[in-house]
């Protein structure tokens, strides 16, 4: 768990580099449901790193309160107009070939892609969590969400917890 924890750490440090004061905040949009043990990896991180919210750092998709498929076009509309020149870390399950991998990458993301749904939008870091294979059939990839294991949540949740709060903190965003 170390090795992926510090690989993850790596990835976001090189891609966060673009993070100045320039931005009006740092948005964490953590995308899922608690309906599907896969999809909800998003909203446990947001519900874990909640404590790091303060004037700066916003944190939405908590267990409480999700971001999912049926909201999320209208909270990302409403970051643009509530929030001046945010800054977008987006966090999400995915379905790829290597579960148990976390990838760290920059530009528009795609959300519900394996599910056969699509909104596309900008963020600045889209962190993906991948719970599950990928396959074709629509039908097939709701399997796969569904029988996830909660050890694979749980310590996936917990590298990408400790890597953002580690990381905002050597940056010094999060004290």
């Amino acid at each position: 768990m170390y090795n992926k924890y510090l690989k993850f750490v790596n990835k976001l440090s090189e891609n966060i580099n673009d993070l100045n004061y320039n931005y009006s905040n740092i948005i964490i949009l953590c995308v899922g449901t608690r309906n599907i043990i896969g999809d909800s990896i998003g909203p446990i991180i947001g519900t874990n790193i909640k404590k790091i919210e303060n004037e700066y750092i916003k944190i939405f998709g908590t267990l409480q309160e999700t971001v999912n498929f049926i909201n999320a076009r209208e909270i990302v509309t409403s970051l643009y107009n509530d929030y001046e020149n945010p800054y977008i870390i987006t966090i999400d399950a995915a379905l790829g070939k290597n579960v148990g991998d976390i990838s760290v990458s920059k530009g528009y993301i795609k959300l519900g892609k394996a599910l056969e749904k699509s909104i596309c939008f900008y963020s600045n870091i889209n962190i993906k969590c991948i719970v599950g294979k990928s396959t074709n059939l629509k039908i097939s990839n709701i399997n796969e969400l569904n029988k996830v294991s909660i050890n694979t949540i749980n310590t996936m949740a917990s590298i990408v917890t400790c890597g953002i709060e580690n990381v905002l903190k050597r940056i010094k965003i999060y004290v």
